[in-house]
Order: C-alpha cells, then structure tokens, then sequence
C-alpha cells in the first residue's frame, strides 16, 4: 500500500462543511480553521485554510485565493441543505464532497496533496489509527490494540472535554500510552504516516472570524 494516498480519496466533506455551518457566507472567505481543532479529524479543505499550513505548502496568491472562493462556495451549498433530507440531499453532499475532491487534484501540485495527506494525519493524531480503516490496515493493527487504542483515546477524549486547557500537558502522557501499544515496526510505519512534524500555531485575524468559529458545528462524518 502506498501510504502517501491513503486519506485523500476516501474523505467525506459533506458532514465535515458543517464546520463553516454558523459563518455567514459572506465571512466564508475569511474562517479558518481554530487551533482548538486539533486532535479531530476535518476536511483537507478545511486545514488548507489555516495559514500555517498554507505556508507549509507553500501555496501561491492564486490557490490561496481559489481555496478562499471554493470554501465559501461549498459553505453556501452546504448551509442550503441545514433541516433538509432525502434523496436530493444526499446526492448533493455527494456532489460537495467531489467538488472538494476535484479542487484540490486540479489546484494542488502531487507533492503538495502528499504533505497535506502527512498533515491531516498530524492534525488527528492517534486517533486516526482507529478512525481512518486504511491507517489501521497499513499499521495492521491487532484486535487487541484496537481495543487498547480505543480505550485510551476514550480516556483522552474525556480528559479534553473536562479540561481543554490541559490538552498540551495530557497530550505527552496519551502519546505515550498509546505509543507503547505498538511493536517497533508498527511505531516506525506511524511515524512514516506523518512525514516532518508541522507545530501546527496560528495567531487569531479577526473578532469575526473569532466569533464565527465559536459557534462553528464539531461534527464529522466517520469513512
């Protein structure tokens, strides 16, 4: 398995738009995604919009300016289906989730769509060995160490939505357990997932931008 492709295919941003749900169109072009997000796992589209990452690929004026146009797009569409169900819904998301899918092949060179791949990942952490099937097949993960992941990611989990102050200071120990359910070899497939560790920090913008991101939806779609 070529481990450079193993997210970007199977991602799903019609729940993830969610995200951009409470930001108006109009600010759309203006959210990015908060450092309070990190350990969950989001849509590519939705890192790239942070400029940390942005940097990191080293994105031009004009993909960063298509990024912005796209996410206000598909934030528009995706508050157009808000209460609806059905059929037609369903078809659309579908429709959101390649139009992500498209952009990113059409606007991202191959090294680019590889490291921002390495970041997603970076960005969920642990947790993507569980939430992510094809992490879990490539590290061939055991059906004990899948309970044993399970467990401590739980423990974490909880421990953040008690404390989230406490999220850099819990997250050494978490790391810690979790690193030791792994044999050596599985320890080196993980950290060849990641690829060069990005300190992901991104100074705030704007009070709007703030407070859009407040009241921003945390629910994303498991694939």
């Amino acid at each position: 398995m070529d481990h450079r492709r193993i997210g970007l295919r199977a991602l799903v941003l019609g729940a993830a738009i969610l995200e951009l749900s409470s930001a108006t169109p109009a600010r759309a072009e203006d959210w990015s995604l908060p450092d309070s997000r990190i350990g969950t796992r989001t849509a590519p589209l939705l890192l790239l919009s942070r400029a940390d990452v942005q940097a990191e690929l080293r994105l031009g004026g004009e993909q960063v300016a298509g990024l912005r146009t796209i996410i206000a797009d598909l934030t528009r569409r995706g508050l157009a289906l808000r209460g609806k169900t059905g059929p037609a819904v369903v078809v659309e998301r579908r429709a959101i989730d390649q139009a992500q899918l498209d952009w990113l092949g059409e606007n991202l060179s191959r090294n680019q769509l590889d490291r921002l791949e390495q970041l997603e990942i970076q960005w969920e952490g642990p947790g993507a060995m569980l939430s992510r099937p094809r992490v879990a097949e490539y590290l061939r993960l055991t059906d004990e160490q899948r309970q044993s992941l399970a467990k401590v990611i739980a423990e974490r989990n909880t421990a953040l939505a008690r404390d989230p102050a406490s999220a850099g200071k819990e997250s050494a120990s978490f790391h810690g357990r979790i690193m030791a359910s792994l044999s050596a070899s599985q320890q080196e497939l993980w950290y060849r997932l990641l690829g060069t560790p990005l300190a992901f920090h991104q100074q705030p913008r704007a009070a709007t931008r703030d407070d859009a991101t407040q009241r921003a939806g945390h629910t994303t779609e498991p694939r």
